[in-house]
């Protein structure tokens, strides 16, 4: 079993550089990788090009890939810190970290945590730190299911306690663009299900004609080729990092028909799924 979306898992105190690494102890830097951080003692600053953002034992932070940051200690502090690629992440994870990314694209996020949400967070974050460093990890069959119930936990907590919208993203936020951010939810809770255009349609008061077209303006695509779209993004997910027959993972991702699946992979992807899953 393989765990390729956590790319890898630190822990930090103060950090001290030599002259030639930076100056005091602050060090800019950027990687390629998402990056979740729990500040669990201490505190200081995290900063990047236009925010400089202080920081404090319970502050959950989200950083999106490609951002030059960096943190300055102001008191003795502890934290883990787990780097992970977010295209890789489970479907639900996906949408949740969409989510806390679509208001403030391109900036460090921070969610400040207190009492049963901190201890839920760093709970969580031992979980996926042992599930992904653990001996049992080629053995233990659950051991995705429990990094992803990890990592929706984590995602899940950082919602429920982010600061509320600015007025002016509230005005902004019309009715028609929370309706599509509520089909998008449920199109990834349920993509494995038999979803069906005019019940997500249905449930929302409209013709399933009207819904197509405000989905599509609003998105990009059509609702059935996103559902197809995340259907397979999840079907290349599990190729990738379990054993499972390629039949039995178009079953689990949605698809009633092997032969559907088949065709559909060869179509978006370019190959089969086993050759897409020979592939390192």
């Amino acid at each position: 079993m393989r765990y390729e979306f956590v790319d890898n898992i630190e822990h930090f105190a103060p950090h001290a550089f030599t002259g030639d690494q930076g100056t005091g102890l602050f060090r800019a830097h950027s990687h390629g990788t998402d990056e979740i951080t729990l500040i669990l003692e201490g505190e200081g600053y995290y900063s990047s090009n236009d925010q400089n953002v202080q920081v404090r034992a319970g502050d959950l932070l989200l950083i999106p890939p490609d951002i030059l940051h960096g943190f300055v200690c102001l008191k003795a502090w502890e934290g883990i810190s787990i780097h992970y690629n977010s295209q890789s992440i489970p479907s639900y994870c996906q949408h949740l970290l969409q989510q806390a990314y679509r208001q403030h694209p391109n900036q460090m996020l921070i969610s400040r945590l207190n009492g049963t949400h901190f201890e839920r967070v760093k709970a969580a974050m031992q979980q996926v730190e042992e599930e992904c460093v653990s001996e049992r990890m080629n053995e233990n069959a659950y051991s995705q299911d429990l990094i992803r119930n990890a990592l929706e936990a984590i995602l899940l907590t950082y919602l429920a306690n982010a600061p509320a919208p600015s007025e002016q993203a509230n005005e902004s936020e019309d009715s028609d663009e929370l309706m599509i951010q509520d089909v998008l939810k449920e199109i990834h809770m349920t993509y494995f299900t038999s979803l069906k255009i005019a019940d997500l349609a249905a449930r929302r008061f409209h013709s399933e004609s009207i819904f197509r077209k405000k989905f599509t303006k609003r998105v990009g695509v059509s609702p059935k080729q996103y559902i197809i779209t995340v259907r397979l993004n999840e079907a290349k997910r599990l190729l990738r990092l379990t054993d499972k027959p390629v039949e039995f993972i178009a079953s689990e991702v949605g698809f009633t028909s092997s032969s559907r699946f088949f065709a559909l992979f060869i179509k978006h992807v370019g190959k089969t799924p086993l050759e897409w899953r020979n592939e390192k």
